[in-house]
């Protein structure tokens, strides 16, 4: 079925709005698991730590006895290795929900991609832009110029070779096949990726307003470099070239509402900081962490319940409708029948 060029410029608008939304939630949910992470395992060698919501601030000296080979390999190795594990973790989800509909696939597939540019990008544009702290184990190695610029050349070609293979999931992240046909898949790659990504990036300046961490932002650099194959490679991918009735797509209040007490929520409590180091702030800042993945966890499961019985309701009615159409078909053969 056709859309009218009114009702399909509006659904592409809400596309982009839906996916720039999504893509700073991922990146920001991304910053929190590796973040934490770090400060928590820094806070087990009583290491003091105050996590923000722009840096991980360490208040013990680098002199000091708790910093040895082990607990600065341990602390520094523990987001990277997290990262690379919540990335398999969200690419199995995003596949699991794949054929739903609704935003909760989109934040799969954004966040297994952030947490791959937190371990990768973030060492490329560490080391090109010479930010020190951004790899702290790689930093301590020592490596000369040269070892260091092969490397950066490998990481990049390790982003471009992962966005090639993402492709395809950026493609089928929409929840209709008219979306992704071959007059409107330019138009929905730009809305779903390219849209967000730039609009994404100039929200979370502001976001991080008036600290603004270079390192964070130039992560979204590293993510364009991630996503540029979508660019050259959109309409190379083989998907039947065929036409349905797209999903309603309105402007969800309920979801601006969560994205606004999310952001609000992000700042007043990282902003405040969250310590770790002492037995005590270990166990308050754990039990903070965890009202957090808590809340995460209920939201997420609530969409993503709730897109799974949507998803089961238009199936029930497909197949009624089917029946009926049979059972008219019966009626008409019957009739037919009757009057021969």
């Amino acid at each position: 079925m056709s859309i009218k060029k009114k009702e399909k410029k509006r659904i592409f608008r809400l596309i982009a709005l839906d996916s720039t939304l999504v893509y700073i939630l991922a990146f920001l949910f991304v910053y929190f698991v590796y973040q934490f992470i770090t400060a928590f395992i820094a806070g087990q060698y009583f290491i003091r730590v105050i996590l923000f919501y722009n840096e991980i601030k360490f208040l013990t000296p680098d002199n000091s006895r708790f910093w040895y080979s082990d607990s600065a390999l341990t602390i520094f190795a523990a987001g990277p290795l997290i990262s690379i594990f919540m990335s398999f973790v969200f690419i199995m989800l995003y596949r699991r929900f794949s054929n739903t509909e609704g935003i909760l696939k989109l934040f799969f597939l954004w966040g297994a991609l952030h947490f791959v540019n937190r371990v990768i990008g973030s060492f490329a544009v560490g080391s090109i832009f010479l930010l020190y702290g951004s790899n702290l184990i790689i930093d301590w190695l020592y490596l000369g110029m040269e070892i260091k610029i092969l490397v950066v050349v490998a990481a990049i070609v390790v982003l471009l070779i992962i966005g090639n293979y993402s492709v395809f999931p950026m493609i089928t992240s929409a929840n209709s096949f008219t979306l992704i046909n071959s007059k409107n898949r330019a138009r929905f790659i730009k809305n779903q990726i390219f849209i967000p990504w730039l609009l994404g990036s100039l929200i979370l300046m502001v976001i991080y307003l008036p600290k603004i961490p270079v390192h964070e932002i130039l992560m979204n650099v590293s993510m364009l470099i991630l996503l540029l194959p979508a660019y050259f490679r959109f309409d190379s991918i083989m998907i039947p070239n065929v036409e349905d009735d797209p999903p309603l797509h309105n402007f969800s209040w309920p979801f601006i509402s969560f994205f606004v007490i999310f952001i609000a929520l992000f700042r007043t409590i990282l902003g405040k900081g969250i310590r770790f180091g002492t037995e005590t702030e270990n166990t308050t800042g754990l039990y903070v962490i965890l009202i957090i993945i808590v809340i995460m966890i209920l939201t997420l499961s609530y969409i993503g319940i709730r897109n799974i019985n949507k998803r089961r309701k238009q199936v029930y009615n497909m197949i009624i409708s089917n029946l009926q159409d049979e059972d008219i078909i019966e009626l008409k053969d019957d009739d037919s029948k009757k009057q021969q």
